[in-house]
Order: C-alpha cells, then structure tokens, then sequence
C-alpha cells in the first residue's frame, strides 16, 4: 500500500487551512524516499500524526478511549479562530485499487468516507469528491454493541491491504451480516511495525495495544511476514479459552463430587427407576381415592342429596341476603328524601316566625297625630290588614309559600308510606334469612353426624391414601433433585473428556503448523542478516554497544572476556519473540542510549527488506513511516549512514516501497526526496487565498 497524496483541510469561522502533500514523481509513480523537512514547532508530526489517524491508528500513541478527547484536538491553530471543520484526505492505492479516505479530525467516531474513481487534488473538498467520483462508501469506526451491520473502517482496511483478519471463532459470539465474527487483531496492531511515531523511540513496537490476545508484539511480526504460524495464532488463543475452561469445568467437578458424597443413589439411572418406582405407587393410591369418590352404594347416595340440598339452600340465603342489602339500600336513600323534606319544613316555619318578628316594631305613637298607638298583632295576622291603616298587607309570596309547605307535606306523606312498605318486605326477607340458616344449620349437622357415624372407615381410608400421595411426592422432588446434581457432575464429566479432547487436538494442530516452517526459517534467517549488516553500517559495536555489561557478565559467568569483533555472530533474532538477542540476553539491555536508536532503526529497515525480498510471500504495506530519528541522540553521521540505507533499498527495489520521515535535519538527503520543505518559519497549515473563505464554507 502506498499513500499517493495527502490533504488536511480546516476551516475556521474566519478562513480555510490548507496542506497538501503529494507523494508521486512526476511520471506518476510512487516516490520511494520523502522527507518532511522542518524547524520544531512547524508542524512535521502533527502531519505525521494526520496520516496515522486517517489510517485508524490512534491508539499506537497509548490513549485510552477516555482520552480520545485529547487526541480530537489534531489541529491546534494558533490564530485563535474557532475550528468549524477538519478533515484529513489520504489517497491509497494497493495493487492498483485507488481510493480516497476522508476521516473527520472533529469527531473520530464519525463514519470514513471511502470514495472510488477520482484522485485527489489540492482544492477538493468532501462534497466535491462525492460528486466527481464513480462511488463511494461509509464504513462505521465500530459496531454498536455487537449489532448485525455494514462493514467497518477496520475491515475495510483488511481488505484493501489484503490481510488476513484474525477472529474469535466462538460459536456464542453472534456474527454479522457476512459472517464475521469478533476481531483479535487490528490494523493498528500491525502499525507499530512500519510506524514509528514521536513517543515509541524507546522500543521496538513501544506500544502496541492489546484485544484479547496474550503475544500481540509477536503475532503482529508473524502476521506482517505471514509465517505459515499465522494460522496457529487463533490455534493458540483458542487453546488459552479451553485451558481456562477446562480449569472451571475441574473446579465444578471438585464441588458436585462434595455433594454426591451425601447422597444414596449414585447415578442418574438409579434415580431414574426409584422415580418410576414411586409414581406407580402414587397412581395406585389416585385409583382408590377415585373409586371411593365415584362408589354409587347408599352412603353415598344419602351424603349426595343432603350436599345438593345444602347448596340449594345456600343459594336461597344468598339470594335473600342479596334483597336485604338492596332494601336497606333503599329505606336509606327514604330516611334521606323524608329529612331533606322536614328540613324544607322546618325552615318555612322560621319564615313565619320572622314574619311575627318584623311585625313587633317598637312603634308606639302615630307618627302623624303623635296619639298612642294600640295594635292587636294576632287580629293583624289574621286579617292580613295594617293595624295603623286597615289597608290590606302586601305579600305576593305569602300564598306561594303557603302552596309550597303543602306540596312539602304531601311528599313527605308519601315517602313515609313507601319507607313503610320496604321495611315490611324487609321483614318478611329477614323472616327467610333465618329460615334458611336454621335448614343449612340442620343440613350441615346432618352431614357431620353421617360423616361421623356413618362413614369413619371410609373417611380413614381417604385420609391415608391422601396423605400417602403427599408423602411419595416430596420423595420424587428430593430424588429429582438429586437427579439433577448427578446429571450435572455426568455432563461435566462428559465435558471434561471432550475438553481434554480438543486441548489435545488442538496442541496437536499447533505442533503441525509449526513443522511446516521452511519458508519462515528464510525469512527469518534473510531478516537476521540485513539486521546485523544494518548495525554495522550504523557502528553499532562502536558507537552503541556497552562493552562493559557484556564483559561484565561473562567474568561472573566463566571469566571469559569477549572479543567485539566476534559479538556480531553472536547476535541473533530470537525465534520465540523475534527481539534481538546475544546469548538470550536482549540487545537492548547491553546498549547506550544512542545504541538502543541504531537497533530499532537497523530492525525496522531490516523488516522492510525482508518483506521487499519476499514480497508474494507478507502482508507488509511496504511502508515506513519516522517521526524524528535525528533527535534521537542519533549523531550526525549515523543519520547520514541511516539516510544511505533507504537509496540501497530504493536501487534493489525501485517503486517497490515508500518511505516517509520526518525531520529537523537534512542530513545528505536529495533535494528531489524533500517532499515537504517548511524550512524555519512556514507552518504545516497556511489560509487558502485562492478562494473566498465565505464561498468555501458555503461549498462544504
């Protein structure tokens, strides 16, 4: 795979930043070598860093998701210009498929936009790429909770670089639409091995994060080289999940052996005919209790007619019970309507009264004549005249009121006569209450005397077959229960057997993959080789390698001291862990600071060898990206000799590779591989003055 162009695109509230970098020679083929050239501070890696997020690799860097945050501020301008828009473009192209990846710098977990049949320009934008292109895609960063869907950027990836992905064949783990399962191992798991960004100068593969396998440092190596083991590593994390396994089906099996131990019967099938046993014993007391309920012998003709004789009478009760409750439901709502009316009554009274009142005026002399005044107040209201002037009183309501406490006393007249009529038939339905209580009353001591006197064996016998019934039930519960545990320790049993089984198969199938490494043994042997010539051109033993640790070790071993002449045959790739390593001690441990950066430098070039040498045979991108190795306390000739590296691979394998490195420092670099020139004052993004910044956001 090889990164044709890139493009990062942000737009603020008041302009548009633009960096486009093309990767390409002028006959359109890949450059193999660029360096992006620059003073500190001007941007080279958050350039570097652009590329490694549109190709998903955020988390080579060690963040967390919690601290993805962080990560979504990959443009820091310093105009103070609120960012409205960020987008990193990367054009690929993999064995001849082109496509352009658009990933949003504002929110990572926004889907990649993947567009066909177009190339990238300087001026392009999302929108505009859509238009022009023959097709486009738009792959989620994740699924959501497992949920059938599209593919993801991550697989999409897979199959654009034409690796193999590594899955969780557990059958539990629900598949998606084309059936793939969970994936163990990710694009940014194979990163650490081509990039090497700012923060992981101290090892090789620093940081490279972990999905659920156990070795992801080596499985990355053999996934990238594609050693005929590749097939064993889902082999090995299948066998780690059955060893765990088996571990837990042990622990069972120790726990139901402590309860087994209490019980009598030992194996399910005893339990089994115990249970049968028992229900045929049940069957034969249900038999007897039926015979007895359904006999047709004159005890139980006598006991049926009174039982029916008692309901019949219980129905009578009930339903006279019944008209009770609505009769006094209704002398309620009498004695309510015949105090409403001596309500009305009582206060037609009181208007009278206040009529006599008003009458009684403390008037004693005419106010005409001044002559004392004699009224006859009873003469007055009989005559309805004023006792002052005989003239008639003017009371238009008087007759209305009159009329109106008759019409009162008829109603209550006749309420009084219907209240009378219900609580007469009240008693008569009360009559037969107590006639019908007194009947169940003889009916039910009818049946107790028969039950006493005239069926005891019967009710004995009834009585045993029920409780038997009862006792051989909760028998067959604790049998069953039983049954249960055995059954359980069985399957276990059975489990534990084909878990051994499969632990055997499956180490079996490992130990077959692995006899066929022939071809691995190449490679590694080829990666060996490059990586010890790569430490001599770099004066590893010279400038690099602490004699004294070596020297020192030896004397406390075998007081033999070490030619360095003779320490580059010792030097080997670890077939294990694929570190290097003198006599299974990591070079590393023997190095100065400045030796530990010629040892990742000499690997990495060296894994990019390899991969060239075997190119049909690895799933290496044939891509190396840097960030910084000159300030790596890494001395000006070293750099220079690194530099000489790349132009020997570029003559071996001409448009085979790409390289990208940053730095401060030019070294013997060509000018024709100096990409990206910022110099000592020219940020990595600069506002676009081609266009308007109003009519560019209006085109986004």
């Amino acid at each position: 795979m090889f990164i044709e162009a890139a493009l990062i695109r942000v737009q603020t509230d008041q302009e548009l930043f633009l960096r486009f970098v093309p990767f390409r020679k002028e006959n359109g083929s890949i450059k193999e070598i660029n360096m992006i050239f620059g003073e500190n501070t001007l941007g080279k890696s958050t350039f570097i860093q652009s590329i490694i997020f549109a190709l998903n690799g955020e988390e080579i860097y060690g963040i967390r998701k919690s601290d993805i945050v962080g990560f979504k501020d990959l443009f820091k301008l310093h105009y103070k210009q609120k960012v409205l828009q960020a987008h990193v473009f990367l054009q690929l192209i993999n064995e001849g498929e082109r496509v352009i990846v658009v990933r949003d710098a504002m929110n990572w977990s926004e889907p990649v936009t993947v567009i066909w049949g177009v190339e990238l320009d300087r001026n392009d934008n999302l929108e505009e790429l859509l238009h022009k292109s023959t097709a486009h895609a738009f792959y989620k960063m994740r699924k959501e909770n497992n949920l059938r869907g599209n593919a993801t950027y991550q697989e999409f990836l897979f199959s654009f670089l034409s690796i193999t992905p590594i899955k969780d064949s557990d059958a539990s783990i629900e598949e998606d639409d084309e059936g793939n399962t969970k994936l163990l191992f990710y694009i940014q798991n194979l990163m650490p091995l081509f990039i090497i960004h700012q923060g992981a100068w101290h090892d090789i593969q620093a940081i490279n994060p972990r999905y659920g396998l156990r070795d992801i440092k080596k499985t990355a190596f053999e996934v990238l080289l594609r050693f005929s083991g590749t097939e064993a590593i889902t082999a090995r994390y299948e066998l780690e999940k059955l060893e765990s396994l088996l571990k837990q089906k042990t622990t069972s099996l120790n726990d139901s052996s402590e309860l087994i131990g209490i019980i009598a019967l030992k194996e399910s099938s005893s339990i089994e005919a115990e249970i049968n046993k028992l229900n045929i014993e049940i069957r034969e007391h249900q038999d007897r209790i039926e015979a007895m309920e359904s006999g047709d012998h004159e005890s139980n003709l006598v006991i049926n007619r009174i039982r029916n004789d008692f309901r019949i009478s219980s129905q009578k009760l009930r339903r006279s019970r019944e008209t009770m409750d609505t009769l006094d439901n209704e002398i309620g709502e009498y004695n309510f309507y015949i105090n409403k009316i001596l309500s009305d009554i009582e206060k037609n009274d009181k208007l009278k009264t206040a009529k006599k009142i008003i009458g009684i005026l403390p008037v004693n002399t005419c106010p005409h004549c001044l002559n004392t005044l004699e009224v006859d107040l009873e003469e007055e209201l009989k005559s309805n005249t004023c006792g002052m002037c005989g003239s008639p009183f003017k009371s238009a309501n008087s007759i209305q009121q009159d009329h109106y406490l008759g019409y009162l006393k008829d109603e209550l007249k006749d309420f009084k006569k219907l209240k009378d009529m219900k609580e007469k038939e009240k008693s008569e339905v009360y009559s037969n209450v107590v006639l019908a209580e007194l009947e169940q009353a003889e009916l039910k001591k009818a049946m107790n005397a028969f039950e006493e006197e005239l069926r005891p064996k019967n009710l004995q016998a009834y009585n045993f077959h029920s409780r038997e019934i009862g006792r051989l039930q909760n028998v067959i519960t604790q049998l069953n229960k039983d049954k249960e545990i055995i059954q359980r320790y069985e399957k276990l049993s059975e489990e534990q057997v084909t878990l051994l089984q499969d632990i055997k198969d499956k180490k079996t199938f490992i130990r077959n993959i692995q006899k066929e490494e022939e071809l691995d043994k190449k490679k590694l042997l080829f990666f060996e080789n490059q990586f010890k010539g790569n430490l001599r051109k770099l004066d590893f033993l010279k400038l690099g390698f602490d004699s004294d640790k070596m020297n020192n070790e030896k004397n406390k071993n075998d007081n033999i001291s070490i030619n360095l002449d003779d320490l580059y045959a010792l030097i080997k790739i670890d077939v294990y862990d694929y570190l290097p390593k003198i006599e299974d001690r990591n070079l590393f441990y023997l190095t100065s600071s400045s030796g530990s950066i010629r040892i990742i430098l000499s690997y990495y070039i060296a894994l990019l060898d390899t991969a060239l040498k075997f190119a049909e045979a690895v799933q290496h991108p044939f891509l190396l990206i840097l960030d910084e190795p000159r300030q790596q306390n890494l001395d000006i000739h070293t750099f220079n000799n690194f530099l000489s590296l790349f132009e020997r691979l570029k003559e071996k394998y001409p448009n085979k590779f790409e390289v990208i490195i940053a730095s401060s420092e030019k070294g013997d670099i060509k000018e024709e591989d100096i990409t990206l020139d910022l110099g000592t004052n020219t940020s990595l993004l600069l506002p676009d003055r081609t266009r308007n910044s109003a009519e560019i956001t209006e085109g986004d």
